[in-house]
């Protein structure tokens, strides 16, 4: 049988280096415990079963080992820290275990495992995904999308072309000057892009051209790092200023003086080296996250002024953990990775919009060797997902609880060979490059019902 890399990133050995029968010192180091077999990824409602091997001693006399466990206690903690029903039995002589439990909460749950009288302590991290609760594929006749969306009418927008439910024509937004900027909100589609904000309506048959705005020297946007659309608005952020365009009742669009957001001192962030990014903070606030020299994130408030202009808030920025990792309409993540052994790995936290703050809505802890896969933010609304490494048994989403609590995880469908680099995943949809043709065709899977909160 194949051997299936482990899932767990193992806590500090108890055990002492040394002969177990005389007590001698003879400086051998314990051999290894947690090196089992575990499947790699536990699936909800499915009986599991874990095999660990306690971390053994070698003889000063050369033999492979000088004492073997006799006895196991075992305890599985779901990601709420309550107790799962487990059962725990020695095997193969004692030079191993198996822990066997049915997880019913998806998530990361944590395993302790205590060998004797030798043995050693062994705890790690064992990962429960739900179903993927979305539908099947659609296939795009255009290369894998790196900014994609769709209007209420079916409408798809992937990377400046519109692609129509009902015909499956193809409309191109941008012109000559390149791909445009896109964002979607129900049937408005804002375009930016040649000097110029669009805004069409999606009636079914066409998108239809309901404003436009030639943009003077004063309203230039210059590289977009992120954008926010409603009906009737559009934020923008640039490399130095945040833009607010408005659709008027008698049809117009407008826009304010753009207001600089910068500290002086952003730092690119990311795996597209963003600069900023825009969370809503209700309808006339946003916060704009910015990473700087100092350690973690900032998240800085504006708010509409009197002249429909956005004014940097007195109130000091949030500092948020980690660096930017995914981004939603009404929230951030963020990841804290640690280098420091015994237990290597990522933290990644969601921080929701709540009462004009940014407040933590679910947590978790990504072990070694699994992989945190950062999404590109530039493009838009995007979040990070989790790979095994070195078995492509695929991918899982983080998903935040209906109330309060750690983040769960459902998989992720589609293509399991792929790398993470032909991978997208969005608060709405899931997206990958066709396997059978990559350079002409995305494949996309609308995600279910979200739990996001």
């Amino acid at each position: 049988m194949k051997t299936v890399p482990s899932l767990l990133a193992w806590s500090a050995m108890l055990s002492l280096s040394g002969c177990a029968d005389t007590g001698e010192d003879c400086g051998l180091a314990p051999l290894p415990g947690g090196a089992g077999q575990p499947p790699p990824l536990l699936s909800l409602g499915v009986p599991a079963a874990l095999h660990v091997q306690p971390s053994l001693r070698g003889s000063c006399d050369g033999s492979d080992t000088s004492q073997v466990p006799d006895s196991i206690t075992a305890e599985v903690f779901d990601p709420n820290n309550h107790t799962v029903a487990s059962e725990a039995s020695l095997t193969g002589n004692g030079q191993s275990a198996t822990v066997r439990f049915t997880p019913t909460t998806p998530g990361r749950h944590h395993v302790r495992v205590a060998f004797s009288p030798v043995g050693s302590l062994q705890q790690f991290g064992a990962y429960v995904s739900r179903a993927w609760t979305g539908g099947g594929p659609t296939v795009l006749p255009l290369p894998r999308c790196t900014q994609l969306d769709r209007t209420t009418q079916g409408t798809w927008l992937c990377d400046g072309v519109a692609v129509h439910a009902t015909t499956a024509a193809q409309t191109p937004l941008g012109g000559v000057s390149g791909i445009p900027d896109v964002a979607v909100a129900g049937n408005v589609v804002w375009v930016v892009g040649e000097d110029r904000v669009r805004r069409f309506v999606d009636t079914g048959a066409e998108l239809e051209l309901t404003g436009s705005l030639l943009l003077n020297q004063r309203d230039t946007v210059k590289v977009i790092q992120s954008r926010l659309a409603t009906a009737e608005e559009l934020w923008v952020l640039d490399s130095e200023r945040l833009h607010r365009f408005a659709f008027t009742p008698a049809g117009v669009v407008t826009g304010a003086a753009p207001t600089p957001w910068g500290q002086g001192n952003q730092m690119p962030f990311g795996v597209d080296m963003v600069l900023g990014l825009l969370v809503r903070l209700g309808p006339d606030a946003v916060s704009v996250i910015q990473v700087t020299p100092e350690p973690d994130s900032h998240a800085c408030t504006f708010r509409l002024g009197p002249d429909e202009a956005f004014v940097a808030s007195e109130a000091p920025c949030q500092r948020l953990p980690g660096v930017p990792a995914g981004l939603e309409d009404g929230a951030v993540w963020t990841r804290v990775d640690s280098l420091l052994l015994p237990q290597p790995g990522q933290t990644l936290y969601r921080w929701a919009a709540v009462e004009g703050a940014l407040t933590e809505r679910g947590t978790l802890v990504v072990d070694t060797p699994l992989e945190l896969v950062s999404a590109p933010l530039r493009p838009g609304f995007a979040l990070p997902f989790i790979q095994w490494r070195q078995s492509r048994v695929g991918a899982a989403a983080p998903v935040a609880p209906e109330s309060l609590g750690p983040l769960g995880l459902e998989l992720l469908p589609g293509n399991t060979d792929l790398s993470s680099g032909p991978r997208t995943l969005s608060p709405r949809f899931y997206w990958e490059a066709d396997a059978g043709d990559p350079t002409r065709q995305t494949r996309v899977f609308a995600r279910g019902a979200s739990s996001l909160k």
